[in-house]
């Protein structure tokens, strides 16, 4: 009986250039995916893996090899971070969840509040009635001339005169407070 002995099968032309291309690419591809997207050197090393084992299954699709490692490189370090997000962004991410939603916005409305309030407080109680279910309670001119018993033109009327009142009184006392403003810095 002769006993088999197999041989290791020499490598072939296209395992050897995969072979020096990984020998080549790869501390590159580690780096870029650690240096430019911050990914940990273990996750980097998986990421290159990944990268070889698409360019051995695409090898013949492929032109500029360079351009398409970089590229491929860069995606796989996106996807990492959509699919494992960065401890700071879901840092901000619980900050905003335990936000209040109704404040969230109060100190860019603040200063308008502030003026629509000093400008309604110059009004008499009927303009500010009708301001109020104009514009705080959201009513229409017909509901506000059927709330007030009135027609519905008149009480458009009524309307801008409030508002145009309301302007007024308001810009009468924004200059009243600079002019006592300047009086002080004298």
């Amino acid at each position: 009986m002769t006993a088999l002995t197999t041989q290791p099968a020499a490598p072939n032309r296209d395992e050897e250039r995969f072979n020096e291309i990984y020998e080549t690419h790869f501390e590159f591809l580690v780096s870029v995916a650690m240096h430019k997207f911050r990914v940990p050197e273990s996750e980097a090393e998986t990421l290159a893996h990944e990268v070889f084992l698409t360019y051995w299954r695409k090898t013949g699709s492929i032109y500029d090899l360079r351009a398409w490692l970089v590229g491929a490189i860069c995606h796989a370090s996106r996807h990492y971070w959509r699919m494992n997000r960065r401890p700071d962004e879901i840092e901000d991410e619980l900050a905003e969840e335990r936000a209040d939603p109704a404040s969230t916005h109060i100190l860019d409305s603040l200063p308008d509040q502030l003026a629509a309030r000093q400008a309604l407080e110059c009004l008499t109680p009927r303009d500010q009635e009708i301001l109020r279910l104009r514009y705080f309670d959201g009513c229409t001119v017909p509901e506000i001339a059927e709330r007030l018993g009135i027609k519905k033109k008149y009480a458009a009327k009524l309307v801008a005169k409030c508002l145009q009142r309301a302007e007024r009184a308001f810009t009468e006392g924004a200059k009243s407070s600079q002019n006592a403003l300047k009086g002080k810095k004298k």
